[in-house]
């Protein structure tokens, strides 16, 4: 049974000018399990119900200024992707149950400009297919006009798979640039596919599934006591710690010409 429990809103660091950061706990109970069991005369395959079922945790931050997800790494529930689609199932329940039309849905954030990075490794690209997602505000001079387009007329979800096999613009001025570094911030949904030559062989490379990954010391064992001491000094200072981690290992898109 998969649960979201300890809804918890982190006030802002007094001396930031950051807004609140939201928590949520995502459990997996164990409810029953099967297996072999000892018998007065043999062993035997039974199911078992525990009561009260045992479970694991991890522990989600929503850093609301920038709309990204800060999720504890736990191998045992991260062993699949099981637990994304619990945690999506929990909120689409929730928003059919307040009647919003839309729904939330977290999307890998790749770490050090992947997306990019494999781009411009291509000396000719020859195809570049991404399904690109919208909303997110976080505003890039080189994605504006792309998501401004896409925000007039009124297009949440699209799908781009742009061929030439002479080779596609890699200009940061033209649009598969613009969709390449929109789905480097988040903007898309699943891998981004593309094809082309590099290093003389012809090439194809999936990325974008894999979310960019930091790490605290110290922090785990605290982590768990933080949704009762939301408003402790302590609290403060790691949910700082946090984000200063995420700014640096996901860098805030570069802003437009005359935005700070």
């Amino acid at each position: 049974m998969w649960s979201l429990r300890e809804f918890t809103l982190y006030p802002a660091d007094a001396n930031s000018e950051g807004s609140e950061t939201v928590g949520v706990t995502l459990a997996r109970s164990l409810i029953t399990r099967s297996g072999q069991t000892v018998t007065d005369h043999s062993i035997e395959e039974a199911r078992s119900e525990l009561s009260p079922p045992s479970a694991d945790t991890i522990h989600l931050l929503f850093y609301m200024a920038r709309h990204l997800t800060i999720i504890e790494y736990n191998s045992i529930i991260m062993s699949s992707q099981q637990w994304i689609a619990a945690f999506h199932s929990i909120l689409d329940a929730s928003a059919r149950l307040l009647e919003f039309q839309s729904v939330i849905r977290l999307e890998p954030v790749p770490k050090e400009a992947r997306i990019l990075s494999a781009f411009r490794s291509f000396q000719t690209l020859t195809r570049l297919r991404v399904k690109l997602r919208i909303p997110n505000p976080e505003l890039d001079r080189r994605t504006e006009r792309l998501r401004r387009e896409l925000v007039s007329g009124e297009i949440r979800e699209y799908i781009q798979d742009m061929r030439n096999p002479r080779g596609l613009s890699q200009s940061d001025e033209n649009l598969p640039f613009a969709t390449a570094a929109m789905a480097q911030a988040g903007y898309k949904e699943g891998e981004v596919v593309m094809s082309g030559y590099r290093n003389g062989k012809r090439t194809t490379l999936r990325t974008g599934t894999r979310a960019a990954r930091g790490r605290i010391e110290g922090l785990k064992d605290f982590v768990r006591g933080m949704a009762t001491n939301a408003r402790s000094k302590e609290t403060r200072t790691a949910i700082a710690s946090i984000l200063e981690e995420v700014d640096r290992i996901v860098e805030t898109p570069e802003s437009s010409p005359g935005e700070r």
